[in-house]
């Protein structure tokens, strides 16, 4: 009886369980706020991108709200914790008007693209949940992947 407790004791602490974690939300983060990891830095840590929209209230028949998309840069840690965030530009948006970008901070269209949610095309299934394929880190193993709305660091 002992030998099968020990046995059931190796095999239980032999096992490992994967790890899921949400990409933690900076502190620029309002209930409109969706932010995804783009890519692996060498150190393991994430680079990603956020975006924010607010939208201002209008009154009368057919009114069009401005709206307001602005976007981040953002950066976590291997764990998916925020370690820098910088406002990269501001849309506005105002039907029937053409939307107008601004770039801030000696940002451009190259490094300031907005969310993409599917930049692969790829889909995934971790835990039975369909998910967007986004990068494999080739040191870790560890993936990131995105939803509708967040992104996720997948290590399994």
């Amino acid at each position: 009886m002992k030998a099968i407790l020990c046995l059931l004791a190796v095999l239980a602490g032999s096992a490992q369980a994967d790890t899921f974690t949400r990409l933690v939300q900076p502190s620029i983060a309002s209930a409109y706020t969706h932010c995804v990891g783009n890519s692996f830095n060498a150190d393991s840590s994430v680079a990603g991108v956020c975006t924010k929209t607010l939208s201002y209230p209008c009154s009368g028949r057919g009114c069009q709200p401005v709206r307001y998309v602005y976007d981040y840069i953002a950066s976590w840690d291997a764990f998916g914790t925020p370690v820098a965030v910088e406002e990269c530009s501001v849309t506005r948006r105002h039907i029937p008007q053409a939307p107008v970008t601004t770039y801030l901070n000696g940002h451009s269209a190259a490094d300031c693209f907005g969310v993409v949610y599917n930049p692969t095309g790829t889909v995934v299934v971790i835990d039975g949940t369909p998910l967007w394929y986004v990068a494999t880190n080739p040191v870790t193993g560890n993936e990131l992947v995105n939803d509708n709305v967040s992104g996720y660091l997948y290590q399994p």
